[in-house]
């Protein structure tokens, strides 16, 4: 049973470094990471053919057993391998993220644009507002020129009515 739960845990720490290579792939670092993810799945290909020979039926004694003195660290090399490894793509992640800087130009570059837009915005909204407000003036003082409030054939029947 220990045997076991030492194969699964390799397997899921496996698992767990090549879904990790695979979201950092799609970093801004992505070529970094393809040889580590190319690793991670050997890895996890290796990690999980004993537990599919457990699951059909072909397995070999060796993890029906439960740890004895002599077969102890042999056992348990896989694991402190697997462990190891997603240790190293851990403080891997972490060092790139130190050495490789941010685009800065390209990050203000964004940001402007953004803000540009939300001005733009902005501005035109007020822009319709006021040219609704100057149109509105502008016939009022058109009708005020011309010495008229009312349409001229509203102004005609009013005189052929008198």
């Amino acid at each position: 049973m220990v045997m076991l739960l030492v194969a699964i845990s390799t397997t899921l720490l496996c698992f767990l470094s090549a879904a990790a290579c695979l979201r950092f792939l799609f970093s801004r670092q992505g070529w970094f990471w393809v040889l580590p993810l190319v690793i991670s799945l050997a890895f996890l290909y290796i990690s999980i053919t004993p537990l599919f020979q457990l699951a059909t039926g072909l397995a070999s004694g060796s993890y029906r057993v439960e740890i004895s003195p002599d077969r102890s660290v042999r056992e348990i090399v896989p694991l402190i391998i697997v462990l190891l490894w997603y240790t190293m793509i851990v403080t891997f992640r972490y060092a790139l993220k130190l050495v490789v800087p941010d685009n800065k130009h390209l990050l203000d570059t964004m940001k402007n644009v953004k803000e540009a837009n939300y001005m733009q915005k902005i501005e035109l909204r007020t822009y319709h507002k006021e040219s609704a407000r100057h149109m509105k003036r502008q016939i009022k003082i058109e009708r005020e020129q011309a010495g008229i409030r009312y349409p001229r054939k509203w102004i005609a029947l009013f005189d052929d009515h008198d």
